[in-house]
């Protein structure tokens, strides 16, 4: 077997500078910060000691990375755990972390890892390939309680150590976005004790991991809070401070209030908060005391997504005409204040892999009325709602959790727009959604998405066979599935990004997704914040942060 060698600034699907910078001008806001950084705030130097108070959106639930996708427990797990690699959120390039270099294989089977020397976990093991070994095939034993890492690992076939600093992971199959995976947090390396301890006991808190710091405590509906390492030396190639983090503590405290979290940053009573309301923008960039941090994400843009398998969305027409049926514009300037960008494609185009495919999120609400005359919704209720020859309305339901949220507005004035087509969008808000790994769920629409800095992204959302992940599980495209497989088999960047438009354009032709907006990570930081930074996927990196009194 050929090996090609590939030494730090390996290049994956790069997506230029510009596109990563902040999308202000875009979506009609001055919300970047005062240094101009789109992905850092920062100012005068460095002072160390202090804790930093920061309002989590929602409770993590859980502090293991590898257990759980949701971007709160992966921003937990970036403080606690380190990756093999990382990934530079400017050019899209894979740099080394834990492993100074790699080589990847022509068939892209076999990953060999060349690891550091110098890393120790926070119980005092050392990091070695054992360690890197032991992490896969725990997240093999946990399977689908691992659902994002365990398809970052399909076809897993074994890891060799070659020496105590080497190991070689290879697939039964072309596995070519792992190198990529290897910079998440999913994949985020755990102590080898760790790794054989109950997931409930890591999850709640019995975990260590090589990171700048190790977990205090986590107290369900409360907080984390994380206590700086003092021996750490080994920080990410995105961090200017390589030493211990500057921060004695961050005391992450669950605010899930879009008002109260604001308010706790006005009144002084946190540090910093994420997820800044698009609503208080304007509000929060005119205070001399604060600062705004907003990054694009390389995401799926936020969706619907219709359930193929509900009977009144099985025809590809139906699908198109609420795509149609749905005027973007209006939902940004209406419910986000214009702070967000119109989707233009499956991906927002912080994504590597991104295709322009604007032209077909037009609004047409006549060509939507048209499509669905033709798939046999002909007749139009006295409620102004369409009916077929069987007399079944054109009723879809979407479940969600919580009322009064931007989120539910967004659905209410999508309802609007949909019954003037005829459709009538049946709002149920939950106090807890059904599983969302179950094959089918019992309503007909979601709303879902996932970051990630590779376009491998579509498979995870979009396929078939990725049962544990994917809305639109068991859907019987096999051209899509072959389209998705096919960004398995080959690390060229311009191939895959061919595969990859290809699939975009016949996921929006088949009405797979009806893409709305592209989400932005925004952060509220006080001005005596200095060195808040975020990764690719809009993570904070706390070990740069620092606080003056």
């Amino acid at each position: 077997m050929h090996i090609r060698s590939f030494r730090p600034r390996w290049r994956v699907l790069i997506v230029p500078a510009a596109v990563l910078s902040l999308a202000a001008a875009s979506c009609g806001t001055g919300s970047q910060n005062t240094s101009g950084d789109a992905r850092s705030a920062s100012a005068t130097e460095p002072v160390r000691g202090g804790t930093l108070k920061y309002a989590l959106a929602s409770d993590p639930e859980c502090v293991d990375p590898q257990q759980k996708p949701q971007i709160s427990v992966r921003m937990i797990g970036r403080q606690l755990t380190d990756s093999l690699t990382e990934q530079d959120p400017e050019t899209g390039e894979i740099l080394p972390w834990l492993a100074t270099s790699w080589e990847v294989s022509e068939d892209a089977r076999r990953f060999t890892f060349h690891l550091r020397k110098d890393v120790t976990f926070s119980d005092g093991t050392p990091f070695d390939a054992e360690a890197v070994k032991a992490n896969f095939e725990r997240i093999l034993r946990l399977g689908a309680g691992a659902p994002q890492a365990i398809g970052f690992i399909a076809g897993y076939k074994g890891t060799t150590i070659v020496d105590k600093y080497t190991a070689e992971v290879d697939f039964e199959k072309p596995n070519a976005q792992f190198l990529q995976a290897s910079a998440t947090q999913s994949l985020g390396i755990l102590s080898p004790k760790t790794v054989t301890k109950d997931p409930k006991a890591v999850c709640l808190g019995d975990i260590s991991g090589t990171g700048p710091f190790t977990l205090e405590r986590y107290t369900p509906q409360q907080g984390v809070v994380l206590k700086r390492r003092d021996d750490y030396a080994w920080a990410s190639p995105l961090a200017k401070n390589k030493g211990a983090a500057y921060l004695d503590r961050v005391d992450l405290r669950i605010i899930p209030e879009n008002g109260v979290r604001t308010g706790s940053l006005s009144s002084g009573q946190v540090d910093a908060i994420e997820t800044v309301p698009t609503a208080d923008v304007a509000t929060l960039e005119k205070n001399p005391g604060f600062s705004l941090l907003s990054a694009p994400l390389p995401a799926i843009s936020i969706p619907y997504i219709p359930h193929v398998y509900s009977p009144r969305l099985r025809d590809a027409r139906v699908r198109r005409a609420l795509s149609l049926g749905l005027n973007r514009q209006e939902i940004v300037n209406a419910i986000y204040a214009g702070v967000y960008p119109v989707a233009t494609g499956v991906l927002t185009k912080a994504n590597p892999g991104y295709a322009n495919l604007g032209d077909n999120l037009s609004y047409d609400p006549d060509q939507a009325v048209r499509l669905l005359e033709e798939a046999g919704w002909t007749k139009v209720g006295k409620d102004g709602i369409r009916v077929n020859a069987k007399g079944e309305r054109l009723s879809l339901e979407i479940q969600y959790v919580g009322t009064g949220t931007p989120a539910e507005q967004m659905h209410q004035l999508v309802q609007q727009q949909w019954k003037k087509i005829g459709v009538d969008f049946v709002l149920k808000p939950q106090k807890q959604l059904p599983d969302l790994t179950r094959d089918k769920l019992p309503y007909d629409i979601s709303t879902w998405s996932q970051t990630r800095g590779d376009v491998d992204v579509l498979r995870t959302v979009y396929s078939s066979f990725f049962s544990n992940m994917s809305m639109l599980y068991g859907h019987p495209d096999k051209a899509l599935d072959q389209l998705l497989t096919g960004l398995q088999t080959t690390i060229d960047t311009q191939h895959r990004n061919e595969i990859a438009a290809k699939a975009q354009a016949r996921i929006l032709d088949q009405g797979y997704a009806i893409p709305v907006y592209d989400l932005l990570a925004i952060f509220g930081i006080s001005k005596r914040v200095g060195g808040f930074k975020v990764d690719t996927d809009g993570k904070p990196i706390f070990n740069d942060a620092w606080k003056r009194s």
